[in-house]
């Protein structure tokens, strides 16, 4: 059975990383999956960008190595729209957004960014851009085992917001009903972390260590050749002490 670990929004969180990360460490995964916003925030003016690019990857591999050294297995990861869209492509993991990578055996198909909302973030996306892509990624491809989207799907409790809008994508929502990957997992928005079957799939909003609603949490995916098996959060509480929950 593969074991897959998957961490949400870090922004560059690194003391938090270390302590969710030790949590796991003493059985570690195959496969570590970020979904997203995964350095810290680069400049957002498009003239700085360029400038910015080099100290906003590095961040990136900061998060990505250590995520790779300690839990010894291979990490993908999708840039979150405070990413950089031209985020390296391979930075000790492989950034699998706007195509189909394979690893520990499992074909994983990724999209970044997020929308359909505009607000100035450096890698964002109307309805129809997010159509088109996920369309030219999973149109006539083998369905994905995993789809890792930065955004979540529309109209479920893993698009709510804390004051009860629903800001996810419908394109996405699409997508997973066509393309019925075996797991879809997401970040986003911070608060709506859990676990839901939306369009008959298996969906995991995995929340995030930045803020805000910044939540010092991992999840383990046991998989079975079927697909996921069983779905278990390790949030750390206040007071240090871990609580498991399981979701399947």
């Amino acid at each position: 059975m593969v074991q897959i670990a998957v961490i949400g929004d870090v922004h560059g969180k690194q003391d938090r990383l270390a302590r969710v990360l030790e949590r796991i460490a003493s059985d570690p995964p195959d496969l570590a999956l970020l979904v997203g916003d995964v350095g810290r925030d680069p400049p957002w003016a498009q003239t700085q960008r360029q400038k910015g690019r080099a100290e906003h990857d590095e961040s990136i591999r900061q998060v990505v190595a250590r995520v790779r050294l300690r839990l010894e297995c291979p990490v993908a990861f999708v840039p979150g729209n405070h990413d950089l869209r031209e985020t390296a492509t391979d930075i000790d993991g492989v950034n699998c957004d706007g195509r189909i990578v394979e690893i520990a055996g499992l074909r994983i198909a990724g999209f970044g960014g997020a929308g359909p909302g505009r607000f100035g973030f450096p890698y964002e996306w109307d309805e129809d851009e997010a159509d088109a892509a996920l369309r030219g990624l999973l149109d006539g491809a083998a369905p994905p085992d995993i789809l890792i989207s930065h955004t979540p799907p529309a109209r479920t409790g893993l698009d709510r917001t804390s004051r009860s809008e629903h800001v996810g994508s419908e394109a996405v929502r699409r997508w997973i009903a066509a393309a019925r990957p075996k797991l879809f997992v997401c970040g986003h928005i911070h608060e709506a972390w859990g676990v839901e079957r939306i369009e008959g799939v298996t969906c995991l909003n995995a929340g995030a260590l930045g803020e805000p609603f910044g939540a010092e949490i991992v999840w383990r995916v046991h998989w079975a050749p079927e697909g996921p098996a069983r779905i278990q959060s390790f949030d750390l509480s206040p007071d240090g002490q871990p609580r498991t929950r399981g979701w399947t």
